[in-house]
This record gives C-alpha cells, structure tokens and sequence, in this order.
C-alpha cells in the first residue's frame, strides 16, 4: 500500500507553472522536469482543471493556475487527482475469512483506527498551501549558487 504518485507530479506541476508565471508552460515541457510522460501530465491537467484549480489552454498549449496558490490546499490537489482518496490510502483487503476468529471482526477492528488516521492526514493536507511549497522552494533555491534551469517548453 502508498500513497500514488499522482498527488506529487501535480504539485510539482502547479509549482512549475506558479514560478514561471506568464511563460507557455506546456506538458512536454512538465513532463521533462517532472520525469514523466506528456500524457501522464495532459492526464492530471484534465483532473486539475475539472477541480477549477487550473486552466488549460487547448491547441496551443499552456496552463495557468485559476486560484491563488495560497487559495490551493494539498488536500485540493489530492482529492482532485484521487477519486476514492480514503480507499486508496488505507483500503481493507476485500475477502477476510468470515470463518476465522480474526477475519470476522478485522473490518471493525481496523475501521475506527483507519477513520482517525485519515482525519489527521486530511486536516494536516488542508493546512498546506501551493504558497507554503512555493516558499519551500524559493528558500532552497535561494541557497543555491546557480539558477535552475528553465523547464523546455515544447509543444
């Protein structure tokens, strides 16, 4: 069990498009800095923007963020990208033995525990911003002696 990847590639992605605010930030240009495929990106977008988090030019390519990226929680981004986010995190194997002492019980036993757990993930992902992680990485990347290189923008 984990946590899919999608939720990351996302955020790298909307960070990508807040830093380089008002250039043509295309999917071959996000694929190449997030290590992924074009289509893997174009994939997210579509869910992105379905959320009203991002607007996706069509034909010429592009997308810029809808909100302001202190107006953009994780949990937004996660639950955008993830369409049974509590299932996907912390699912409950679908055939115990009914027969077996265990079994029987595990779905109660593990329910109440996995509510609680999820609750905390939940609230912990909505104190989080787009504009805490864009933070994050102007103080990294103030600490570097060399720019970073500008994520191609190809169509």
């Amino acid at each position: 069990m984990r946590i899919s990847s999608k939720c990351s590639i996302a955020l790298h992605c909307l960070i990508c498009i807040a830093v380089f605010e008002g250039k043509r930030m295309t999917s071959a240009g996000l694929a190449a800095s997030t290590g992924t495929n074009p289509v893997v990106i174009r994939n997210l977008f579509g869910a992105l923007q379905k959320a009203g988090i991002l607007s996706v030019a069509r034909g010429t390519g592009g997308a810029s963020l809808i909100r302001r990226p202190e107006e953009i929680t994780v949990w937004d981004v996660y639950t955008a990208l993830e369409a049974n986010e509590k299932q996907e995190l912390l699912g409950i194997h679908p055939n115990p033995s009914p027969v077996c002492p265990v079994g029987s019980r595990i779905r109660s036993v593990l329910q109440e525990p996995y509510d609680e757990i999820f609750g905390a993930m939940r609230e912990k992902m909505e104190e989080i911003t787009l504009q805490d992680l864009l933070d994050r990485w102007k103080s990294q990347a103030a600490g570097d002696m060399a720019p970073a290189a500008e994520p191609q923008s190809g169509a």
